[in-house]
């Protein structure tokens, strides 16, 4: 392995099989602007493989890189990833139509909550986190311990005997969870060749808005048909092919740190505690308040406030050992958190866009069903069954955004346009009939509008966001507007919890006496014992306090578009840009490249993924 002196450098890709490094050096450092040169010399018999590399003191730091593949490998590991990808964002709302029979098995209805937010805690908090880990010991154990920790914890949830078994074993599912999830977003950036960028972008799109509105319909098939235990035992065959299918076909990592145990000095410990610290207990304030606890009540406020000091203190920590890294060479600690992907102009408007965007997202999956079964008086199948509209063009709204943007870089348009989308479909939702009785055919062609938006927006924020940060930082950019979106989410069901409370309380009371209200609010079971003009009144209010859910989320939607408008760029970059870039830099393509090309073969040797 080639030997680096050098002045600091904050990354610097290097992409090359060759006998002659040197000028390839040269050449792939005028493309980045650079004109400081590192000296070097390479062993003789040795190649300089791509890698990314962070110059951090007086030693390299080789993070881990997956070079672009080609033919049946890529598309049956893209697979692969999807499969992975979908059983992680699945776990977090299949649990949602599950919980009532859980808490009859195991006991505990009151704790039953938990079972849903222990895994969305450890879910958001580790996202970023894994995206770092594997910079430095690698994309495929990494993700391969992923899958373990995920599967062996399904089964046992599975096999819990009681409430607080199971939710200290969500919380370890979670942990799994959010690897898979974070390697397969940031792996399947990493191995697509940058002309199939924009398919793949909107594949993970469709896959995960499939996932989070599938989650709610599978778990209520599957405990009206079985046992609640199989919602967690399916992840366990699953898992164990995912695993196996990883382990032969995925590519072999380039730039991995041959002397692993030196990179745990480089591991940004005070970065992740904070993170982590900052993610528990915005979740936890945003799932309990208003439930377990009242807003006001000191464990939710204690919650926010120590999330609000955490994610400040993460702020200051990432900025000032990424300063002090520019400035000391003997530093070594890596940055959980590339301070520049929120300070640039375009990448931080969409972390910020892709925030807001999870508010009405996370808050229609979660209350339509609810409208349905309380307003309408469906059952949980039938009310996901109403949803499929909502769930097909969401799905079908991610791929199209990511197909529209492959042959030109309009990834932004599309976005602008779909964030309007959503404003014209929570606008339509804000106007259903109220009264208590059938749904209304028109509804279904106000979810084609908003289920449009909300997958157009998906696949476009990725792909906005990839095309302007480095390669080397892009699993830690997948995952970090992954987990801005997720903690979106949370406070946009929060603030819907909030609106729906707020208006029951102040409406039931011209309808219904104080036990039956105390009693409709512990349970809305309670609504079987009404008398048939109660339960109808009582489904009017329901109706009214949706309607008003969705007028609040105009505001946050309008707020999107308006953070997306920062975003903009007036020559954003194209694909066919970066693929002539990348081939530049690695000298062009060789005739083992055209040969793996024409057999559909394998890893594509000497390409950087670097623009």
């Amino acid at each position: 392995m080639a030997k680096l002196k050098s002045e600091t450098l904050d990354s610097m890709s290097i992409s090359q099989q060759t006998d002659t490094p040197k000028q390839d050096l040269l050449a792939a450092s005028a493309q980045n602007g650079r004109d400081d040169i590192p000296s070097f010399t390479v062993a003789a018999g040795q190649e300089l493989t791509p890698l990314s590399r962070e110059y951090l003191g007086r030693e390299t730091l080789e993070l881990a890189k997956l070079t672009p593949i080609f033919g049946w490998r890529l598309w049956v590991t893209i697979a692969c990833l999807c499969a992975g990808l979908f059983l992680s964002s699945l776990e977090t709302t299949i649990i949602a139509t599950a919980l009532v029979s859980i808490s009859s098995s195991l006991g505990g209805y009151d704790k039953s909550n938990w079972v849903a937010t222990s895994y969305l805690i450890t879910y958001t908090g580790f996202l970023i986190i894994f995206a770092r880990i594997s910079d430095m010991f690698g994309r495929k154990g990494t993700l391969c311990g992923s899958i373990i920790i995920f599967t062996a914890f399904s089964l046992a949830c599975g096999l819990a005997q009681t409430m607080t078994q199971l939710i200290i074993f969500r919380a370890f599912q979670g942990i799994g969870g959010a690897g898979v999830y974070s390697l397969a977003m940031g792996v399947m950036a990493e191995i697509t060749p940058l002309r199939y960028l924009g398919i793949s972008s909107g594949l993970m799109g469709a896959i995960f808005a499939l996932s989070s509105l599938l989650g709610p319909i599978l778990g209520g098939v599957i405990t009206s048909h079985t046992t609640w235990r199989w919602i967690f035992y399916l992840n366990v065959p699953l898992g164990v092919s995912i695993l196996a299918l990883v382990l032969w076909i995925f590519p072999v990592n380039s730039g991995v740190l041959s002397r692993k145990r030196q990179a745990v000095s480089y591991i940004d410990y005070p970065g992740m505690v904070l993170s982590l610290a900052g993610s528990v207990m915005l979740t936890f304030g945003l799932e309990e308040g208003g439930l377990a606890y009242s807003w006001n009540s000191p464990p939710v406020v204690v919650a926010f406030v120590v999330a609000g000091v955490a994610f400040v203190a993460f702020g200051v920590w990432e900025w000032y050992i990424s300063e002090k890294r520019n400035s000391n060479r003997k530093l070594k600690t890596l940055p959980l958190f590339p301070v520049h992907l929120a300070t640039r102009r375009v990448s931080g408007f969409a972390l910020l866009t892709a925030l807001i965007a999870g508010f009405p997202f996370m808050m229609t999956i979660i209350f339509l069903p609810q409208r349905f079964q309380l307003q309408n008086g469906l059952s949980p199948i039938d009310a996901g069954i109403r949803m499929l509209a909502l769930l097909i063009l969401s799905a079908t709204g991610a791929g199209l955004g990511g197909i529209i943007a492959t042959r030109r870089n309009i990834s932004w348009y599309i976005l602008a346009g779909s964030l309007a989308l959503q404003l014209v479909g929570l606008g339509l939702m804000s106007t259903l009939p109220t009264a208590a009785g059938e749904v209304r055919a028109a509804q279904y062609g106000y979810q084609v509008v908003l289920g449009l938006g909300f997958g157009l927006t998906l696949s476009s924020l990725a792909i906005v966001l990839r095309m302007e940060v480095d390669a080397a930082d892009s699993g830690v950019a997948f995952s970090a507007i992954t987990q801005v979106r997720v903690l979106g989410g949370l406070i946009g069901i929060a603030v819907g919890q909030a609106v729906l409370t707020r208006r029951l309380l102040a409406d039931l009371g011209a309808v219904l006496p104080p036990e039956k209200i105390a009693a409709l609010l512990r349970s809305t079971t309670a609504i079987a014992d009404f008398t048939p003009e109660e339960a109808a009144d009582t489904a009017q209010v329901y109706g009214e306090a949706f309607n008003l859910q969705n007028r609040v989320m105009l505001g946050f939607g309008a707020a999107g578009l308006l953070a997306c408008l920062g975003a903009w760029k007036r020559h954003p970059v194209e694909f066919a840009d970066l693929e002539e870039k990348r081939r530049r830099a690695a000298g062009g393509e060789t005739a083992a490249d055209q040969t793996n090309r024409a057999h559909d073969g394998g890893v594509v040797g000497g390409r950087s993924s670097s623009d």
